[in-house]
């Protein structure tokens, strides 16, 4: 009877270990902070609160704090780089002086990027949008051409789907973004860029959800924004001191100016390895109490379970 305890014992530390090995190696794309289907770069400076996911590694520089990476490529960390979590990486991880992983450090790992889903590219209008410096412009959901804000300018948007061709706001814009009734979802079938200082400002119960198809999205010094941007058939660069809250995928590489901070929302947490193995525990001493055992030191059995971890 002690041989079948101590093999019981046993088994359930083992399969606990792989399962928490796999949880260390897995993530979905709702839990990402930034998503890239190249590479992702990070400049000095830049925050990152949130897991990020790349294809082709994560390189970041002097002085950064970040939060859990994963990748099927390589990692470089610069010196001082603070990683708030686990690095798991199909390639070799690379660190600098005073560098710091708060989690686990695993290299030449198996790590299987989880799938972006792609979307339709939309059918855009003829009609193009243009604003003077300093100017308001509300505009309904619909299909456009182009969409040119001057600097300084205020665009207003609503609920619902807006489709353009392009979009490019300048220095010091404004655009509002009322979710009140629902999202707000902007397509741009082309280049996506806005000037330093824009700020994209979201009120209501709703999101701003970006798609950019077929080119690169660019978001210059100090801009501001809130919502979900998503990259197809492209990548993302900023400027210094970008302000980014919500997530960001691109089908391309990404890369983050110096002193950037990306803060994650609506994150969707992952099981802790301890609370899986309370619930082991939990689940032993249960079939222990259902069999009759005459065993008084059950709870010693939990804790050799316990003690795997």
């Amino acid at each position: 009877m002690n041989n079948f305890k101590h093999n019981l014992v046993a088994a359930i530390c083992l399969m606990t270990s792989l399962i928490v090995t796999t949880q260390a190696n897995t993530i979905t794309i709702d839990e990402l902070a930034l998503w890239a289907g190249g590479s992702i770069g990070v400049g000095s400076g830049v925050t990152v609160s949130g897991p990020m996911a790349s294809a082709l590694g994560v390189n970041a520089n002097s002085n950064s704090s970040l939060s859990s990476i994963y990748t099927q490529g390589n990692v470089w960390l610069g010196k001082g780089v603070i990683v708030n979590g686990d690095v798991v990486a199909n390639g070799s991880i690379q660190t600098s002086k005073n560098t710091v992983i708060t989690g686990s450090s695993n290299s030449f790992s198996n790590f299987v990027l989880p799938q972006l889903d792609t979307l339709q590219q939309t059918v855009v209008g003829t009609t193009p949008i243009y604003t003077a410096p300093n100017a308001t412009k509300t505009l309904l959901p619909g299909e456009y051409s182009s969409l040119s804000l001057s600097n300084d300018t205020q665009l207003n948007l609503s609920s619902g789907i807006y489709s353009v061709s392009s979009f490019w706001m300048g220095s010091g814009g404004t655009v509002n973004v009322d979710t009140s009734a629902g999202d707000v979802i902007l397509n741009v079938v082309g280049s996506f860029t806005a000037g330093s200082s824009v700020k994209f400002i979201t009120s209501g119960s709703g999101n701003l959800f970006v798609n950019v198809f077929n080119s690169d999205a660019w978001l210059d010094s100090r801009v501001d924004f809130t919502g979900v941007l998503s990259v197809f058939g492209g990548g993302l660069g900023t400027g210094t001191s970008v302000n980014l809250t919500g997530s960001v995928y691109t089908t391309g590489s990404m890369y983050l100016g110096n002193d950037t901070a990306v803060t994650y929302t609506h994150s969707t947490q992952i099981p802790e390895p301890a609370s899986l193995a309370m619930f082991l525990t939990i689940g032993f001493i249960i079939w222990k109490v259902r069999q009759g055992s005459t065993d008084t030191s059950v709870s010693v059995w939990s804790a050799r379970i316990m003690h795997c971890y």
